[in-house]
C-alpha cells in the first residue's frame, strides 16, 4: 500500500488518485486509529452549540443583542436549525430574550439565569468534581470569616430561621438539601461582599444536583444540622477564627458525603443537559 505522504509535518490531500477508502485506511493506520470513526450525535452537537453560545452570553453586557443568526451561525460552524434549538434553549432559562423582528439580546437578569450560566461556564471546563469541592472551601471559608466580622441583625435573623426551617425538615431530605444550600447562600451574604456572594451562588445549580444526591436520609440531615449550629454559633459570637475552623471541618464532612455518592474525579461536563433542564430536553426532542 502507498505510504502517506507528508507536507509541513501534515498529511498530503493532494493525492487524488486514490480513492477516499484508501486514503481514510492510510490515515487510520499513520494514526493508530479504528477504521471507522463514530459520527457526531444530535445531542452531542446539540450540547457543544449551547455551551459556545453560553460562553458568548456569559461574556456579554447585559441588554446587548447578539449578533445576526448569519454571523452566529458562521462563529458556532453549525446549521440554523440547530442555532434556533441552543437559543430556544437559552431562553428558557432566562439567559437570554428574543424580541421578535429586533433579535436576541443578553437578559437584564440577575438570580438563578446568572447563577445557571456560572455553572453552565464550570460544565464546560470539564473540570473534575473535587476541583469544584476545592474551589467552595476556599470560597467559603473566606465568607464565613467576613461574616463573622461584618453580619447585622437582619442577617443573624435569617440564618437562624432558615437553621430553624432546616431541623423541621430532617425527615424530608430534599426539603432539608434546600435549605442547607439556602444557610450557604445566606452566609455568603452575610460577607456584605457581592463579589464573593455571587461567586459562591454561581456554585449553586451544581452543588444542588449532588447534594441532593448525597444528603438522602434524616440521621445525616441531623448531623448536617449540628455542622451548622456550631459554624453559627462561631458566626455569632464574632469569632474569625473558630468560624473558619468550623466550617473547614464542616465543608470537609460535607466533601466525604458527595465523594462517596459521586466520586471524586467525574467530570463536571455530564451535567450540562441536567442543568439546562426542560429547555434542553425539549431542544433534542424535536
Amino acid at each position: 500500500m502507498p505510504s502517506l505522504k507528508l507536507r509541513d509535518g501534515k498529511p498530503d490531500f493532494a493525492l487524488t488518485r486514490l480513492s477516499k477508502p484508501v486514503i481514510i485506511r492510510m490515515m487510520s493506520s499513520a494514526l493508530s486509529l479504528p477504521g471507522e470513526i463514530e459520527p457526531i450525535s444530535r445531542h452531542d452537537l446539540m450540547l457543544e452549540t449551547i455551551s459556545r453560545l453560553a460562553k458568548l452570553v456569559g461574556g456579554a453586557e447585559p441588554g446587548s443583542r447578539l449578533p445576526a443568526e448569519r454571523e452566529l451561525c458562521e462563529m458556532l460552524g453549525v446549521g440554523r436549525s440547530t442555532l434556533r434549538e441552543a437559543v430556544r434553549t437559552l431562553s428558557f432559562i432566562g439567559a437570554v430574550q428574543v424580541r421578535q423582528g429586533s433579535g436576541t439580546y443578553v437578559a437584564r437578569t440577575r438570580g438563578a439565569a446568572v447563577e445557571k450560566l456560572l455553572s453552565i461556564g464550570l460544565v464546560l471546563e470539564r473540570c473534575s468534581i473535587s476541583e469544584v469541592i476545592e474551589v467552595r472551601r476556599m470560597l467559603e471559608i473566606q465568607a464565613v470569616r467576613l461574616a463573622a466580622d461584618r453580619h447585622d441583625e437582619a442577617d443573624r435573623r435569617a440564618l437562624e430561621t432558615v437553621m430553624e426551617q432546616m431541623a423541621a425538615a430532617a425527615a424530608d431530605p430534599p426539603r432539608a438539601s434546600s435549605l442547607d444550600l439556602e444557610f450557604h447562600i445566606l452566609l455568603a451574604r452575610a460577607s456584605h461582599n457581592h463579589v464573593l456572594s455571587h461567586l459562591i451562588s454561581g456554585l449553586r445549580p451544581l452543588l444542588e444536583l449532588w447534594i441532593n444526591r448525597a444528603v438522602n436520609h434524616q440521621v445525616l440531615v441531623k448531623e448536617i444540622v449540628r455542622e451548622h449550629l456550631q459554624v453559627l454559633e462561631a458566626v455569632i459570637d464574632r469569632d474569625p477564627d473558630r468560624a473558619e475552623a468550623r466550617m473547614f471541618l464542616h465543608l470537609t464532612e460535607a466533601a466525604g458525603r458527595l465523594y462517596s455518592v459521586l466520586g471524586k474525579d467525574h467530570s463536571t461536563g455530564t451535567y450540562l443537559s441536567t442543568l439546562l433542564g426542560n429547555g434542553l430536553k425539549k431542544s433534542l426532542d424535536r
